[in-house]
């Protein structure tokens, strides 16, 4: 599947996740690498993904970076996966997480409930942006050039 995830403006290059489904109250769990732009899946577990109709379907993942000698664990949910983007006809999926408790997001995004981060997401479908707080320096830049 065509899905890259970044991470405060850092592609995950390597990480596991798992997608969730619930269907009729049965919940699985497929397990899946994450790999610079594509999540790879079993075959079989594919298969079922898309042969199925499902109540609710996520994406969970674990990312780490590293910053000098310290290295910070993540953990994501993307609670509004969408089937569609499992299709190997979607050109691409691009994932964007904002932790919030980073000094460059903190002003900009409110985290999700209960959470320290929050997403964005691009596809050729359409996109979801969450409301701001502030706008970055890039809106602010082109924002400025539109005035003059």
């Amino acid at each position: 599947m065509n899905i890259t995830i970044i991470v405060d403006n850092n592609i995950v290059k390597n990480s596991q996740g798992n997608i969730v489904v619930n269907k009729d109250g049965i919940i699985n769990k497929y397990n899946c690498n994450i790999i610079a732009g594509d999540i790879l899946l079993k075959e079989e577990d594919y298969n079922k993904l898309v042969q199925s109709k499902y109540d609710s379907i996520y994406f969970t993942f674990s990312y780490s970076d590293t910053c000098d000698e310290n290295t910070n664990y993540y953990n994501y949910e993307i609670e509004d996966f969408k089937q569609s983007w499992l299709n190997p006809e979607q050109q691409y999926v691009v994932i964007y997480i904002y932790n919030t408790d980073n000094k460059n997001y903190t002003k900009i995004y409110n985290p999700l409930p209960g959470k320290s981060y929050t997403y964005e997401y691009d596809a050729p479908g359409g996109s979801m942006r969450r409301v701001q707080k502030n706008l970055t320096k890039e809106q602010k830049k082109c924002q400025s050039k539109k005035v003059e």
